[in-house]
């Protein structure tokens, strides 16, 4: 089970050197850019797009929560969905997974193995990330003010996590039930932009605002309030309730699949393991 752990996140160690560099590149040019244009986003802080996309762009510190605590965990969420469908129903269609599966591990430890692996790569992307945005904040800090310290940014920028853990709970349980891999990334990027685009009108329009319950995003803090509040631990424990209860069921139809057969719950006899 180690070995596979071992195996499963140093396959993945160019992605994490790489998704940490785009990241923390991505949110840095914003990051650096933005005591330049100043007084032009203040003056376009009240388009009402911004404010469907949750975006403060009035202020600095708003300015940073929208785009380096809110776009960038979006954005890797993207490489989550790909990397949760893939290293299930991706493997499966390539071969690998059969190979897999013949090694002496009961499919359930397999499976969490695998999950656990892309836990520790998430987090660690996080923790690549926080640390180069911070950096970048450190350095505009010496000739810009800003109501942001650099463990402020760090701590939201990690605190993503549980979120990304979430969507890949739901795209392991996904890949666990279509029969295939271009299904169970179509369902999930499908539901991504869909809960997205519902906390986006629901900002916009009053009477749908309890609609935003319904999004995964609702219990992702990306306002100024994760600078000067911090991690809201009740949203933490929603958004690992949700992956304990994808993974649960991610569990369940693992055990069932035909691998290689590429069928439908309903078409599966139960598999020993």
């Amino acid at each position: 089970m180690l070995n596979l752990l071992k195996h499963e996140i140093l396959s993945r160690r160019w992605a994490i050197i790489g998704w940490g560099i785009a990241l923390t590149m991505f949110g840095s040019m914003y990051i650096a850019v933005y005591p330049e244009f100043a007084n032009e986003m203040q003056g376009l802080a009240g388009i009402a797009i911004y404010r469907a996309m949750g975006m403060d762009i009035g202020s600095f510190a708003g300015f940073i929560a929208s785009v380096a605590v809110q776009i960038l965990p979006i954005i890797f969420g993207v490489y989550i969905i790909m990397a949760g469908t893939g290293t299930l129903a991706g493997e499966e269609e390539n071969g690998t997974l059969e190979l897999v599966i013949a090694m002496p591990l009961p499919r359930w430890k397999i499976l969490v193995t695998k999950a656990l692996a892309l836990m520790i790569v998430a987090f660690l992307t996080l923790v690549i990330t926080g640390a180069g945005c911070s950096l970048t904040l450190g350095m505009v800090k010496q000739t810009t003010e800003a109501d942001v310290t650099l463990p402020q940014l760090f701590v939201a920028l990690v605190g993503a996590w549980p979120l990304m853990v979430a969507i890949l709970a739901m795209s392991m349980f996904f890949a666990t039930v279509m029969p295939s891999r271009i299904l169970a990334v179509t369902v999930m990027i499908a539901f991504y932009l869909v809960s997205y685009l519902l906390q986006s009108v629901a900002a916009l329009v009053e009477s749908l605002e309890g609609l935003k319950t319904l999004s995964i995003f609702n219990y992702f803090d990306s306002t100024t309030a994760v600078f000067e509040e911090g991690i809201n631990f009740g949203d933490v424990a929603i958004l690992l309730t949700i992956a304990v209860i994808f993974f649960g069921l991610a569990l369940v139809f693992f055990e069932q699949r035909n691998i290689t057969v590429g069928e439908w719950p309903w078409q599966r006899r139960h598999i020993t393991a």
